[in-house]
């Protein structure tokens, strides 16, 4: 918990500062000065006046602000050294300072990654929960892959897939991949879920092993209740009373899982009774999680089984049906379980199911007057109780000579920046929800804590990328914020006179209970969103 606040509260800090002391010293190269420095909002505990500019912290040092001398519309233009003093060409300057010290931080950011570390290698490993129904996998790659370019642009490495998929829209992208030593192509049509990312169900190379994770919110209620007396962990999360959250699982007798799958048909071995898990423990999770030992922990299985229905097709109507899948811990499935016919027989049970199905097999399905034809597999899991989180050590090429580094580093420079107009673009035909994919602090703190527990170079990365996502950001045009201001002393500029404050105080009123609202409504999902994370 602890490493979560710091790492959001660092991640978030350095962008939010850097951003304002691009205002501040871009300011002073045009003759304005600055009255106020703050990190944070309210009343500052500590000031400190250093020449013309009062610098402070507040109690809760999140975000930040300048404030400039004369930044009055009207009585303004009479202070000397004041923000409305000088031309309108002049202001535009500190207000695109904090824009362009954000690009400039995240060059440095990707620069250094460029040059001291390698990225992600660009071999192709299909998610082993999805396997042959993976995306990749039935466009015809396969795990092993390496990928040299899609859609005729060259690819070195993991980032430039994720890049050219997520914001495909789902169109079919061709893949040139390596395999024993020969060039092929393959056409791959992404996923494309509710909020309009794609995704072809590729995860990063390298070893794999599975960390125990729990929702924030059934976390915080089990341990309020464990306060007084005697608590119950939810029927989903009965490994609470035996793992840990940030566990990491080594083994579970004796054998190491490498996927959820994995683990899942390993302990359906085991049945009802107990495994012996061997985990990595953190010994001081609220200071850092690289403080770890090795221990054994006996934990309970529940047996678990499950029906798929895959390649289903309507008799009636000769048309394909999504896969389904029945499972017997889920009380609604039961009842479906009761109504419907595998072959010439009902149902029947899960045990009898899985008995009569051990191997996929095609097979009619009845439910009611309803009739189909799909393949059929039984199989039986065991559950602890958590929800498994990956970690991952990826795999990554050689280290970059400087040159190469540096010139690596400015084409993610580049790639970063380039990734909004399609993002937009997709935005503006529909193909992608911009509520879905906002993100505010309170998920970005979410995300800080959980990359910084895994990787420090991905944390830096989501660093680097927040920084120019907020100089996007605030060049758009739009009341309130930096772009705004700079179409509106642009005008000024171009008509040769100042704006009606009228007109100017309407479209700040507006753009701020747009802001405010749209704001309100990500903290709302961020929220609920990180309790069940």
């Amino acid at each position: 918990m602890l490493l979560t606040i710091v790492a959001g509260i660092f991640m978030l800090g350095v962008c939010i500062i850097v951003h304002e002391l691009g205002h501040l010293l871009m300011g002073r190269a045009v003759g304005v000065k600055a009255e106020i420095f703050s990190v944070g909002y309210g009343r500052g505990i500590w000031k400190k006046k250093i020449g013309d500019t009062t610098w402070q912290i507040t109690a809760i040092p999140l975000g930040g602000y300048v404030k400039f001398y004369g930044d009055d519309y009207e009585e303004g233009r009479d202070v000397p050294g004041g923000f409305f003093s000088v031309s309108p060409l002049k202001r535009i300057i500190p207000v695109l300072g904090g824009p362009l010290f954000n690009l400039i931080l995240g060059i440095i950011i990707f620069l250094g990654l460029g040059i001291f570390t390698a990225p992600p290698s660009n071999e192709v490993v299909i998610l082993e929960e999805l396997g042959k129904d993976s995306p990749a996998y039935q466009g015809g790659l396969r795990t092993g892959d390496r990928v040299v370019g899609i859609a005729g642009a060259p690819v070195e490495n993991f980032y430039d897939i994720q890049n050219q998929v997520i914001l495909s829209g789902g169109k079919p992208l061709e893949f040139q991949v390596m395999r024993d030593q020969e060039e092929k192509s393959f056409f791959v049509t992404p996923a494309v879920d509710s909020a309009g990312r794609a995704s072809i169900g590729i995860r990063v190379p390298g070893d794999r092993l599975l960390r125990v994770d729990y929702p924030f919110g059934a976390v915080m209620s089990y341990r309020f209740q464990e306060i007084f007396g005697d608590a119950t962990p939810p029927a989903h999360l009965k490994a609470l009373p035996y793992l840990n959250e940030g566990d990491v699982i080594l083994s579970v007798e004796g054998e190491t899982p490498a996927s959820v799958l994995d683990l899942q048909r390993l302990l359906g071995r085991h049945g009802d009774g107990t495994v012996t898990v061997k985990v990595q423990r953190e010994t001081a999770s609220w200071i850092a999680p690289w403080f770890t030992k090795e221990t054994e922990v006996e934990v309970p299985v529940q047996e678990e089984y499950r029906v798929w229905f895959t390649n289903i097709r309507d008799l009636k109507y000769n048309a394909s049906v999504p896969d389904q899948q029945l499972a017997s811990n889920v009380p609604e499935h039961l009842r479906v379980l009761a109504d419907l016919r595998v072959g010439d027989r009902p149902a029947g049970s899960y045990v009898g199911l899985s008995e009569r199905f051990p191997e996929k097999q095609r097979t009619t399905v009845s439910l009611g007057d309803q009739q189909y034809e799909a393949d059929v597999l039984g199989e039986k899991f065991g559950l602890m109780g958590f929800r498994p989180a990956q970690q991952i050590d990826p795999l990554t090429g050689e280290r970059p000579e400087l040159g190469e580094g540096f010139v690596r580093g400015l084409e993610r420079t580049y790639q970063a920046i380039m990734l909004y107009p399609q993002f937009f673009g997709q935005i503006f035909a529909g193909r992608v929800s911009f509520i879905e994919n906002a993100a505010g602090p309170v998920r970005m703190f979410a995300y800080a804590g959980v990359i910084a527990r895994s990787s420090l170079t991905e944390y830096f990365h989501l660093m680097a990328a927040i920084s120019i996502a907020l100089m996007v950001i605030n060049l758009l045009p739009f009341p309130v914020v930096d772009g705004g201001h700079i179409v509106f002393f642009l005008l000024e500029a171009i008509a040769g006179r100042p704006l009606s404050r009228n007109v100017m105080e309407g479209m700040y009123r507006f753009g701020f209970i747009v802001l405010v609202s749209l704001g309100l409504w990500i903290m709302y999902k961020d929220v609920v969103d990180v309790l069940t994370f």
